[in-house]
């Protein structure tokens, strides 16, 4: 059933593997003139899989939809493996199984070196590297890299050991011209070899790509071929997927795995595609391209060929089209046959195959017993590297940090203007009472908007991240919420300033801070049911239900029908609306304990300060219940964002 080299090499034939990849480059691409010295010491991984079937729900009464059906394969180290078919073949199915990403749904056997895969063991050898390329637009080349070193190989390592190993990944991947390039500005080529980079930090013995040519030119397309060609052949174990290559992109793989309909079509060299299409009477046309035409067999343009196909190949049993018997491993003859007659039938002697050596003893460079092993970086380093970055991508985020501030400094301003004067007035009490409902509204719609708009375009980069272990969710949701407290206070301080004082409000610092701090709770609350709704849905979804919730809040909040005058049946709506506390502490902090009110007009309604606290039911308000409500507001909301992110991210996989 399965393939693969010997299980170990030495250093000396793994740099001359790796000299021989770096050849591959040199004279078509005039790539790096230097090849990793940090080559893999430890056991190859050879990964294989059997009878894995993988099935999605299609929605509420539309059943289920298997995607996978019972493949069997095997991808052998030292090689560089592509997995090909068309369009809704199960390509990207398959190989977010075999990295662990998915696994909801998933049947079948997935094997580590002839081993049932421990799939939180696996996840600490190997990496993921997405189709997308998720990447920090805001930080330079050099900045991405560092904060990866940090966060992969922590603070054991010294500062001077992980700046070689950046410098070497750098030059090796000829990014090192674009160091202080920020992410965004590089080409898709470089962004792709960025991607990689990140991800070589802590040279992990199994990478997996989705698609790494996909949008690349053709000279971008062979440097990422090579560069993929040249790490294997130091004795990784590379799979990327692939749609349609070019003849000479196809020659570059040394293994190819072609699915149909979500069955095996092929498994074996590349080299042996051809005649193995020759077996099952397909000839390959000459001159033609054998990676379109057998992608073009799959797709039915010459006819129902796929059973004859899958039959040959057993969906992916036979190693018949290996490049030699003598690849199968000990884990291909333990499961097929144990007898000695078997291992003579294929060639292989009993004596002849070496052991297969724990992964996790040689991965980790510790006891394999589960109590040395290797996990990502402490919380504290996290943390501080979480929170170093965000300040960073703070100070140069444009909507989040300049225009935030901009929009609270303008309007404050309107508002201001429009309000001007109004506090200390008796016969503007009215539009005073308006006045804090706006600055309300305003803390509310900008303080949930924006983290509606931006937080989902952060979650394609948390998964990754999270997936590939460089984080916890933990430290990621702590960092997040710690980065953004000084720009919205910041900002929220001087939009109450500039509103407050411009309106004439009481000129006593005990009454503006009760307001600041209403202002701030307020804004905060807003920002945790935005990012309660951003961690779940996507913006399309996330800006249609984040005002369609925030009109209950209004409703229930007092302003224009008062608490007393709600029926029975809806007066809880108040107790849940964090609105209600903002604009009762707003009207405490303003009018509370207050005699009386200046008057230019013979008679001013409300003139007395309690008379308006009575009619709009706040007379027995209390400001410490108002801010006790919303941090108990503002404490469920946040704990409520947490466990949905962690459910979000969970129910991706």
């Amino acid at each position: 059933m399965t393939a693969t080299i010997e299980m170990t090499a030495s250093p000396g034939e793994a740099a001359g593997a790796a000299q021989e990849g770096a050849g591959l480059l040199k004279p078509t691409i005039g790539g790096p003139q230097t090849t990793f010295s940090r080559l893999p010491q430890r056991a190859p991984i050879e990964l294989d899989f059997s009878d894995l079937t993988y099935t999605v729900s299609m929605g509420m009464r539309k059943g289920r939809k298997t995607i996978l059906h019972g493949v069997t394969g095997c991808f052998p180290p030292k090689q560089l493996v592509a997995i090909m078919g068309p369009s809704g073949a199960g390509k990207s199915s398959l190989l977010d199984i075999l990295t662990g990403y998915r696994t909801t749904g998933v049947e079948g056997l997935v094997c580590v070196n002839g081993e049932e895969r421990d799939l939180a063991e696996f996840r600490r050898l190997s990496c993921y590297i997405m189709q997308e390329d998720r990447l920090q637009g805001l930080l330079t080349v050099a900045e991405n890299m560092a904060i990866s070193a940090e966060l992969k190989l922590g603070r054991k390592v010294s500062q001077e050991d992980k700046q070689g190993i950046i410098d070497e990944i750098l030059d090796t991947l000829r990014l090192s011209e674009t160091k202080n390039t920020r992410a965004s500005m590089l080409s898709g080529g470089q962004k792709k070899r960025l991607s990689i980079a990140l991800e070589l930090v802590n040279n992990p013995l199994v990478m997996f790509l989705d698609e790494p040519t996909t949008g690349l030119d053709s000279s971008s397309c062979t440097q990422c071929v090579s560069l993929m060609k040249v790490l294997a052949r130091q004795g990784r174990t590379i799979v990327a997927t692939i749609h349609q290559p070019s003849a000479s992109l196809f020659e570059a793989f040394d293994h190819v795995y072609v699915l149909a309909a979500g069955k095996c079509v092929y498994q074996g060299a590349t080299s042996m595609l051809v005649p193995f299409l020759s077996s099952v009477d397909l000839e390959c046309p000459m001159y033609h391209n054998p990676a379109d035409y057998v992608i073009e067999l799959a797709c039915g343009e010459y006819g129902d060929v796929q059973p004859r196909m899958i039959e040959g190949t057993d969906n992916g049993k036979t190693t018949r089209w290996f490049k030699s018997q003598r690849q199968l491993s000990i884990a291909a003859v333990r499961r097929e046959s144990k007898t000695p007659a078997a291992l003579s039938r294929m060639g292989v002697s009993r004596h002849s195959l070496a052991p297969v050596e724990p992964v996790l003893s040689t991965i980790c460079g510790t006891r394999a017993d589960g109590i040395h092993i290797r996990q990502e970086t402490s919380q504290w380093n996290q943390l501080r590297v979480l929170l170093q970055r965000g300040f960073v991508k703070s100070s140069r985020d444009t909507t989040l940090t300049y225009m935030r501030t901009l929009s609270n400094l303008v309007v404050g301003l309107m508002l201001g203007l429009l309000y001007y004067g109004s506090g200390q007035e008796g016969s503007r009490v009215l539009d005073n009472y308006n006045l804090l409902f706006s600055i309300l509204v305003h803390h509310m719609i900008t303080a949930m908007m924006l983290t509606i708009l931006t937080f989902p375009m952060e979650m394609s980069i948390l998964l990754k991240e999270h997936f590939n272990r460089w984080y916890s969710i933990k430290s990621y949701y702590i960092a997040i919420t710690i980065t953004d407290l000084p720009i919205a206070t910041f900002g929220c301080i001087l939009f109450s300033a500039i509103v407050y004082f411009m309106s004439a409000q009481p000129l006593d610092m005990t009454r503006f801070s009760m307001f600041a701090v209403i202002s701030l709770l307020v804004m905060f609350v807003a920002q945790s049911f935005g990012l309660m709704i951003g961690a779940v849905f996507n913006v399309v979804n996330g800006t249609f239900l984040g005002p369609v919730l925030s009109i209950p809040m209004m409703m229930f909040a007092g302003f224009g029908v008062t608490i007393r005058d709600m029926p029975e049946y809806l007066r809880w709506g108040s107790y849940v609306s964090y609105l209600r506390y903002g604009l009762e502490g707003y009207v405490v902090a303003i009018y509370n304990d207050r005699e009386t009110l200046d008057c230019d007009k013979r008679y001013c309604h409300y003139r007395y300060p309690q008379k308006f606290l009575r009619e709009v039911d706040m007379e027995g308000g209390s400001f410490l219940v108002d801010v006790l409500a919303l941090l108990a507001i503002l404490l469920i909301l946040r704990i409520a964002s947490y466990v949905l992110l962690r459910w979000k991210i969970m129910s991706e996989r």
